[in-house]
């Protein structure tokens, strides 16, 4: 069938190609990618484009693995709000000048996210804890989630984005059972971290050299993704920074650090790649 023959090949579900090349975990934007790929003279509304008949070759897959995927490591994912809301999202105001939290996010061997847990993905038994989470975790942490892991989407609910990314990254957790300790390990890994990640506000880099700065300040290289400036098309912002833990194991706890084996993403192309980190 088609997905078999799909190149690249498909790595994991769901897998979204735009003119052979994947969107990985920004499958969700898949529009933006096809506006920009677009090269006729009028371009439709984004709304509009998921459903015109253009140009660019489009590839989805939703097909579902016969084997669980199980976590091999964990990525923290934070976002630089400035960027994020000068590209992908518009956003409530006023906008954090800190990393905040996206999300924490199981990865297999090859680092590709682990799907989330369904009727064709058991990746645990029992079953992750879907209902109450609002009275479970919400109530508990309310604070530290507000301040540490807010939703900058404007018009949408801070408690959705919570549990869009339980039901998306947490569910094949390793205690998939216990959302509070999911939240709580993204609470503290943050705390323990630097607000700028020893990067300058303002400053511009290359991804290696923005790369090297967390290195100095946490030993370990990140992996940093990019976005376009929406009123700038030329100029990548530096939207998002992922920090790699290893899996929590008998000798040691969630929290122990390591290098991300891809340090770019999302936009970038290359460590040369010049990106802004804006005020």
């Amino acid at each position: 069938n088609e997905t078999a023959h799909m190149k690249p090949p498909q790595e994991y579900v769901p897998w979204v190609v735009v003119n052979n090349q994947p969107l990985r975990q920004d499958f969700e934007n898949f529009a933006k990618y096809v506006c920009q790929a677009y090269k006729g003279d009028h371009k439709p509304a984004t709304r509009k484009a998921q459903s015109s008949n253009l140009s660019p070759t489009i590839h989805a897959s939703f097909a579902v693995p016969q084997q669980p995927a199980i976590p091999d490591f964990y990525k923290l994912a934070l976002q630089w709000p400035p960027s994020v809301c000068s590209s992908t999202l518009n956003c409530k105001l006023p906008i954090p000048t800190e990393f905040k939290i996206h999300g924490i996010w199981a990865q297999d061997a090859h680092d590709r996210p682990v799907p989330p847990y369904g009727t064709n993905h058991r990746c645990t038994n029992p079953q992750p804890m879907t209902s109450q989470l609002a009275r479970r975790v919400c109530i508990p942490l309310w604070n530290n989630l507000r301040s540490q892991w807010p939703n900058l989407k404007l018009g949408e609910s801070i408690i959705k984005f919570w549990f869009k990314e339980w039901r998306k990254h947490g569910t094949c957790f390793d205690k998939a059972q216990d959302p509070l300790s999911y939240f709580q390990s993204a609470i503290q890994l943050r705390t323990n971290l630097n607000s700028a990640m020893g990067l300058t506000r303002g400053s511009t880099y290359t991804v290696q050299q923005a790369v090297n700065a967390v290195f100095q300040l946490i030993h370990a290289y990140p992996q940093i993704s990019c976005n376009r400036n929406r009123t700038n098309n030329r100029q990548l912002l530096l939207s998002e920074m992922y920090i790699c833990y290893e899996r929590p194991t008998a000798s040691h706890l969630l929290g122990t650090l390591k290098n991300c084996s891809h340090l770019y993403h999302g936009q970038c192309n290359s460590l040369s790649d010049i990106i802004s980190f804006p005020m």
